[in-house]
């Protein structure tokens, strides 16, 4: 009987895609896969026929609610986004609960799980049930020497041993904010705390390129970098014959997207990315998101369009940093421009930046129609920006990402 895993795949959709390419990867090798995931995913992950269960609220949704946008945005108002992020704390405090006590019984009769950075608290249902809990990462989160912690909104190295406390500080803190769920799922369980403390050293697969971030030598020998885990093409899918349209009646556009982010002063921004395709006379294709503005007649607005069949046909791509964008644009060897808002976003700005595919991110501050008209001229006109990211996409699209992180599952359940 094949052996079962459960993927905890909640957060952004960002979080969710990569999780769904993995469990496909496992189905093939055998295993019986359940993805646990919310309720906007559900429709994702159907049309591939994995067997899917609900887990509650989405504490990720809580940031586009007001009074909450500034959660965890440190680069920008540091005071103000505090202020945002104990608000957002405390109103997620019962969504925690209920979203642990899901993911409890979504876990059962399981002989492994998967957990990314939305769900480390998940290493206490693992060692209740007392089954490996394989860390499936897409950010660097193993303490280094090399860099400081990616969830921080900086990436000027502090020094070698600062660098690698700025890990144990990130993950203290996760901790403290979901200690109260874990204590109340613990009383509901009727779990002492003799339950938890049957820890699985298992291993950390980290679903990113070597190309991009190069593993450190200071990593433990169970902490691998497999590359992107990237979703084959969506059966049935067919892209609009107006979008098809519009890609066809000039030169590539720009593509403009930012995710699952909620954008704060999304009028603002509008006006600024509008006067800046009118400044570079460039075309645009728009994830809508959280937009609610009328775009003029160069500018083709999408609710939902495959990163993988879209960014091959665009001239460059902005967006905010989320790691699934980011990997997206690598594969497809279009060039970047990263206009960063928390978390992750910087790291992966600077890490393209580096790699020359990219010009320097532009921070939320300097986020001005000039400093964007100028990204754009780089990013469309320098022909060493596009040499590097096409032979970089090569590089990215000929990895096995899914082939290895299931080798390494596959030694462990």
């Amino acid at each position: 009987m094949p052996k079962t895993i459960t993927l905890l795949a909640g957060g952004t959709r960002g979080d969710v895609q990569p999780y769904l390419a993995l469990a496909l990867g496992l189905r093939e090798a055998g295993y019986h896969v359940r993805l646990a995931t919310h309720d906007r995913f559900v429709g994702l992950i159907e049309p591939w026929g994995l067997e899917c269960v609900r887990l509650a609220d989405n504490p990720s949704d809580l940031f586009a609610q007001t009074g909450h946008e500034q959660a965890l945005r440190f680069a920008d108002h540091p005071l103000r986004a505090l202020q945002a992020t104990w608000r957002y704390w405390r109103a997620a405090r019962p969504v925690y609960e209920r979203l642990v006590l899901s993911a409890w019984q979504a876990c059962q009769n399981s002989e492994a799980i998967i957990i990314g950075l939305p769900a480390l608290w998940a290493t206490h249902l693992s060692d209740a049930l007392q089954i490996p809990a394989i860390h499936g990462l897409l950010q660097p989160l193993t303490p280094t020497r090399e860099f400081p912690c990616p969830l921080l909104p900086f990436t000027v190295s502090l020094g070698a041993m600062c660098n690698r406390s700025s890990y144990r500080i990130v993950t203290a803190a996760i901790a403290w904010a979901w200690r109260a769920a874990i204590a109340r799922w613990r009383e509901i369980a009727r779990l002492d705390r003799s339950a938890l403390r049957h820890h699985i050293n298992a291993p950390t697969l980290y679903g990113f390129s070597a190309q991009v971030v190069p593993r450190p030598p200071d990593w433990p020998a169970h902490h691998d970098v497999t590359g992107y885990w990237f979703l084959p093409p969506a059966p049935h899918w067919q892209p609009p014959l107006d979008l098809q349209r519009f890609l066809e009646a000039g030169d590539p556009p720009i593509y403009v997207g930012f995710g699952s982010a909620t954008l704060r002063r999304s009028s603002e921004v509008a006006n600024v990315i509008t006067r800046a395709l009118r400044d570079a006379g460039l075309r645009a294709v728009v994830l809508k998101g959280r937009f609610s503005t009328a775009w003029p007649e160069q500018v083709f607005a999408v609710d939902d369009v495959p990163h993988q069949w879209l960014f091959p046909r665009v001239a460059a791509v902005v967006h905010h940093g989320g790691a699934g964008t980011t990997a997206a644009a690598l594969r497809a060897g279009a060039p970047q421009i990263v206009a960063p808002e928390s978390i992750d976003h910087f790291f992966w700005g600077r890490r393209i930046a580096a790699l020359g595919v990219s010009a320097p991110p532009i921070g939320p501050r300097r986020f001005t129609s000039e400093a964007l008209s100028e990204a754009l001229a780089h990013a469309v006109h320098d022909r060493a920006t596009k040499e590097r990211a096409q032979q970089l996409g090569q590089v990215i699209a000929a990895e096995e990402g899914i082939t290895r992180a299931v080798e390494i599952i596959q030694a462990w359940v």
